[in-house]
């Protein structure tokens, strides 16, 4: 009896109310600080920390309503749409607008790759020539082996490119955008059973959203990550809508391929196999989601399993690599008053511990009982040092695009330069993110509120289950915007859906009115 009555009160839906609560209390912070302010840069070339701006709530405000206003009228662009061919011909021509643009864009810029992207780049280089010191005991891609999938890739198509193939690298990343694309139109299609409106407001919001573009010329995995993770996404609703076997292979390669090139793309990984052990208990009978759940866990070893045989003989199995308690500690320093940012904490703790993991996470650990023990005793500190960090990652509307590709080459087209000399076009791009920013948390904050009762499948979440994920992580590992990139554009499918809830809702209460009067 007991049995049956917790079956009753723990079920799918309640897991569907619950995230969606916490999700709501999440956005609802967003929104208000995004209202409040936002996160800028002064000097990209030298500096790529975030700096607090403070805006005018009101002003924001009337932007949302004008930003409502425009919207409202391009909406009605789905009397043109109504069909599914016209709507694939739409999607076409975005995917074929974005590469162009993304191509435009790598040309113009004329950068080259610094930081991790060149030591990355020339460790690729010193593979092919035969020197694989970097694997040593102490070297970069020992105590950083998450680097060796972007490394591999880099050496492939070096093969092909020899010492162009960081800008190979660049136009393959370019030319990879209609993996985003395509799957956020099919995941709009299954969250919003196919409402045109929605689609129409998802190809608008993917196509103006400059970071994404601004982000091909990084010779990094946090785009080309995203582009197989939203590979992944799409075979995964694939087989939800009609399981295939043959869809278990690409949803497998692509989860795979993913987390290779970029390993923080194990949350959308994560988000997926949430829903999959959901599914399996409230549906055993669904060996479907079984199978789901193998591929993509078989993908995942896989293609670990293929890098470290590819190494085995080079690599020494003895050298350790940084403990992510080291991470997670140097995640939580505030020097310069820089929440949580990079201070070489993690690096410098592994050489005073003789490049030894295990020793190296005592050390952590007992440094993070001290950082527990100050929050306890200081609680309104942690809230600020916390607020800080998400203000600085989560609320600024370039998201360090600029930033993080700031080593120029060559001399730049007049686009690139006016953008990058913070000219009229950077700033009218700005605002524009900013709007963009604002719309983004307010719409999925209202689709949340609205869907809180209509949504009862944990499958309409699943992107944004990996998005709260990337919240929560974002809070404890190390600090950079750069890094909460990726789930701005995991966020326009519900952002799109929000904003036809919205403006939905706007219509209907208008309507009422009139008919009262």
């Amino acid at each position: 009896m007991l049995k049956n009555l917790y079956k009753r009160k723990i079920n799918e839906k309640w897991f569907c109310k619950a995230f969606c609560s916490f999700a709501t209390v999440v956005f609802a912070l967003l929104l208000y600080f995004c209202l409040g302010g936002r996160g800028i840069h002064y000097d990209e070339a030298v500096d790529e920390y975030i700096y607090f701006q403070k805006d005018s709530i009101l002003f924001n405000l009337l932007l949302l309503v004008a930003a409502s206003a425009i919207l409202y009228f391009y909406g009605k662009l789905d009397r043109f749409f109504m069909t599914k061919k016209r709507r694939n011909i739409l999607a076409v021509f975005a995917c074929f607008f974005a590469v162009l643009f993304g191509i435009f864009w790598v040309k113009t810029t004329c950068t080259y790759p610094q930081g991790d992207q060149e030591y990355v780049l020339i460790y690729a280089r010193l593979f092919n020539s035969g020197d694989f010191s970097a694997l040593e005991d102490g070297g970069y891609l020992s105590i950083y082996p998450q680097q060796l999938g972007i490394v591999t890739l880099l050496r492939i198509i070096r093969v092909f490119f020899q010492n162009r193939e960081y800008a190979a690298f660049q136009y393959l990343t370019a030319l990879m955008l209609p993996a985003i694309i395509i799957p956020g139109v099919k995941a709009v299609r299954y969250f919003s059973a196919d409402n045109v409106r929605a689609e129409l407001f998802y190809i608008l919001f993917v196509l103006t959203c400059f970071p994404m573009y601004a982000y091909t010329p990084f010779v990094y995995g946090d785009l080309c990550s995203l582009e197989m993770g939203m590979l992944a996404v799409w075979a995964f609703i694939s087989c939800l809508e009609r399981f295939k076997g043959w869809k278990l292979v690409w949803l497998g390669i692509s989860v795979g391929l993913a987390v290779l090139l970029r390993q923080n793309i194990i949350i959308l990984a994560i988000a997926m196999g949430i829903v999959v052990i959901l599914k399996l208990i409230f549906y055993p009978e669904g060996r479907r989601f079984l199978a789901m759940g193998f591929a993509m866990a078989f993908g995942i070893i896989m293609f670990q399993g293929v890098i470290g045989l590819a190494y085995h003989n080079v690599r020494d199995n003895e050298a350790d690599a940084i403990p992510a308690s080291a991470f997670i500690v140097m995640g939580l320093n505030d020097d310069y008053e820089h929440s949580g940012w990079y201070n070489w904490y993690g690096y410098n703790l592994f050489y005073e511990c003789g490049m030894d993991a295990e020793e190296t996470t005592k050390h952590a650990m007992a440094d993070l009982k001290s950082y527990m023990a100050l929050y306890r005793n200081d609680p309104s500190y942690m809230v600020d040092f916390f607020t800080r960090k998400m203000f600085a990652q989560w609320n600024a509307p370039m998201y360090q695009c600029i930033a993080m590709n700031s080593r120029i080459i060559a001399e730049q087209g007049a686009i690139a330069k006016n953008i990058y000399g913070h000219g009229i076009l950077f700033k009218l791009v700005n605002e524009y993110m900013k709007v963009f920013q604002l719309v983004l948390y307010g719409a999925i904050l209202f689709m949340l509120i609205v869907k809180y009762r209509e949504w009862d499948s944990i499958d309409k979440y699943i992107l944004l289950i990996a998005v709260i994920g990337g919240f929560l992580f974002s809070l404890l590992w190390e600090a950079k915007t750069r890094y909460v990139f990726p789930y701005l554009l995991m966020q326009l499918p519900y952002m799109a859906i929000g904003v036809n809830e919205a403006l939905k809702n706007i219509k209907d209460h208008l309507t009422k009115t009139e008919h009262i009067v």
